[in-house]
């Protein structure tokens, strides 16, 4: 009897930890309400560097975005554009211009809060450093963006990619 009770329980266990993995407890693409990543930039010479995250953004969502613990003497600028293949889209933040948004001096933080999402879709957020106005080649930020409703966090950065088109200017 006991060896029944003890196959039974064993059974058992087994079946219930073998249909968990590690990856059931975090999913790809997961939605939340609140986002922060610690990142770096190091550009080349005479380069306006930039690192590009992609987030999915619900229509009627209000987000706030904040860049802060700005190192290396860096400038930041952002863009956040509706994804359209490309990088470049009319920037949300300077009311559909390709600008990009620049209203700080070297290692002041950005924040830029109640941004107001018209349409669902993927965007693009690019924190670029700009070359001009930074002293150096490399500096560090922490990124947080904070939502009422949920979005998701679609890819990894790309990291230290060349700003293209680049003009920043404060609404």
């Amino acid at each position: 009897m006991k060896t029944i009770t003890l196959k039974a329980a064993l059974i058992i266990f087994i079946a219930l930890f073998s249909s968990c993995s590690k990856d059931d407890d975090t999913s790809e693409n997961k939605s939340i309400t609140s986002f922060e990543n610690e990142g770096s930039w190091n550009c080349e010479l005479g380069e306006t560097c930039e690192d590009v995250y992609q987030f999915e953004f619900k229509a009627g969502s209000k987000i706030s975005i904040s860049v802060e613990g700005i190192t290396g003497m860096s400038v930041v600028s952002l863009d956040l554009a509706a994804d359209f293949g490309q990088f470049g889209g009319p920037n949300l933040l300077t009311e559909g211009d390709v600008t990009y948004y620049g209203c700080t001096g070297q290692d002041e933080d950005v924040a830029v809060v109640n941004i107001e999402i018209s349409e669902t879709s993927t965007y693009n957020l690019a924190l670029a450093r700009d070359w001009g106005l930074s002293a150096g080649f490399d500096g560090t930020y922490t990124l947080s963006i904070i939502s009422d409703t949920s979005f998701k966090d679609i890819a990894l950065p790309i990291n230290n990619t060349k700003a293209t088109n680049y003009e920043r200017e404060c609404p």
